[in-house]
């Protein structure tokens, strides 16, 4: 049997420039914003449901120990100012909150005991709410997100603390709530954004368990996928979309009051650590993000907030060019390897048939540097 042959491939190395993001492109320069009304939350800035709308954004319900509340604020980037708006129809302890087609959604969440599934809708023209269509499940410390004109409850827990694994959709235009295909996993306290069409779950814990997996949803096949494992397992965080990027901030992992930030690049399926948050004790942040600022507040007896303006950057996208001359009847196997030692296979093995063959590959963030043809037999 004939051995192997290693075919040396001429190639041409292209540049290629993209404008991207990154938090650690530039030291990021904090400034402090107005603070949560402390008289509304005696015991800081913590599990109220937060979202923005029409260029604003609202925190709704929220505990002021031992009471759950029905209070309602709006916040103004413009002028850095927050004003109280008309209170929920029920009071209401960690609900998530939701935006779209103009109007805001509280879903769920806890009652001074009694765990809701009620749903309502808030106008910001009239400054009125209305009752919906309750989720087909009762639940609280979970989070719901919209995307494509529905808005998704994800996960939290029962009755008796019990963590959920269920799934269920919201359609404004029916008023109707579909149940959606489970989680892989049950959890609570966890944070959930859309990128690109896919919604995203991050941390949170199970019982006392902290979560490492972080698992994305496709609701146009409905089916989850894992993705890698965030560094930090915790819960209590705040999650937000940054320029195509995932950051998740603060929370508390294993009671431990956290400022980590750490960054999820989808297209790389890699996460990286960022600077810490400017205020140590997070546990229980929120974060929001207009345009080019991202905005971080609230915590377990923290009132604060700051905010900072996240600039563009020019990355360097590369790729190597590879071709060659195939010659009939022979098949070719492109690999790579870090050392020139290990070599390992991708893409599908070449047929030749006596012409030039050559593709574009791209190398960012790739770790292997090498590249060659085996040919065969």
């Amino acid at each position: 049997m004939k051995k192997a042959r290693t075919i040396v491939c001429q190639f041409a190395t292209l540049v290629f420039a993209s404008v991207s993001f990154s938090l650690d492109a530039q030291v990021l320069n904090w400034t402090n914003k107005a603070s949560l009304p402390q008289a509304a939350y005696v015991n800081g800035g913590r599990s109220f449901g937060v979202t923005a709308l029409n260029n604003k954004f609202y925190l709704v319900g929220g505990l002021n120990w031992p009471s759950s509340i029905a209070t309602v604020f709006e916040y103004d980037p413009g002028s850095d100012s927050w004003t109280q708006k008309s209170n929920m129809l029920a009071n209401r302890y960690a609900p998530p909150a939701a935006a779209l087609n103009g109007k805001l959604y509280a879903i769920g969440g806890q009652n001074n005991g009694g765990i809701l599934s009620t749903v309502e809708e808030y106008d910001p023209t009239s400054n009125t709410w209305t009752n919906r269509a309750s989720m087909n499940q009762i639940r609280y410390a979970f989070q719901a997100v919209a995307l494509n004109g529905k808005i998704y409850a994800l996960g939290g827990q029962e009755t008796g603390d019990v963590p959920l694994t269920s799934v269920e959709e919201y359609d404004p235009t029916s008023n109707t709530w579909t149940p959606k295909v489970n989680m892989p996993t049950p959890r609570v306290s966890f944070g959930a954004v859309a990128l690109n069409g896919i919604i995203y779950v991050v941390g949170g814990r199970m019982n006392n368990t902290f979560i490492p997996q972080v698992f994305s949803y496709d609701p146009g096949s409905n089916i989850w996928s894992t993705n890698a494992n965030i560094p930090t397992p915790r819960e209590t965080m705040g999650v937000v979309v940054a320029n195509q990027r995932i950051l998740a901030m603060g929370g508390s992992s294993p009671g431990l009051p956290r400022s980590t930030v750490e960054e999820y690049d989808p297209s790389s399926n890699v996460w990286v650590r960022r600077s810490d948050l400017p205020t140590s004790n997070r546990n229980e942040c929120f974060g929001v993000v207009f345009d080019d600022t991202l905005y971080v507040f609230g915590g377990y007896d923290v009132w604060t907030m700051q905010a900072a303006k996240v600039a563009p950057i020019l990355n360097f996208y590369t790729a190597l060019e590879l071709e060659f001359l195939t010659r009939i009847g022979k098949v070719y196997q492109l690999q790579a390897s870090p050392d020139l030692i290990t070599w390992t296979n991708f893409d599908s093995a070449i047929g030749g048939d006596g012409n030039y063959w050559s593709k574009i590959y791209s190398t960012r963030g790739k770790a292997k540097l090498f590249f060659r043809f085996n040919e065969t037999p």
